[in-house]
């Protein structure tokens, strides 16, 4: 997560909630539930990266898996609008690998 800066964060959570506001405005019924639920999960994604950046440096390995695993989903949430003239792809694109062996420890 080291590698990531803040200014990446922000541009990809900025480029998100710019989209789901957009969503927003498109209709009622299942597309608002949709949206609700796109943005919960992105919430939480964004709120457990914050989490691991605030911590101790001391903190332990399942925060930063923690964190590892919720910006890769929000990468992935991002994906959705790869074509917008706006999508943020040097934030998007730093991803993890994770060990096949012991996918709760990040790759090295």
């Amino acid at each position: 997560m080291e590698r990531i800066t803040d200014e990446q964060i922000a541009r990809l959570v900025k480029f998100m909630y710019a989209r789901i506001s957009e969503a927003t405005s498109l209709g009622e019924g299942e597309t608002r539930r949709m949206t609700t639920a796109l943005r919960l999960v992105t919430d939480r994604q964004i709120a457990a990266v914050r989490y691991y950046r605030a911590s101790a440096p001391k903190s332990t390995e399942a925060v930063e898996v923690h964190a590892t695993a919720s910006w890769n989903l929000l990468a992935s949430l991002a994906q959705l609008w790869r074509d917008h003239p706006e999508f943020p792809i040097d934030a998007a694109m730093e991803t993890f690998e994770f060990d096949a062996e012991n996918p709760l420890a990040p790759a090295m």
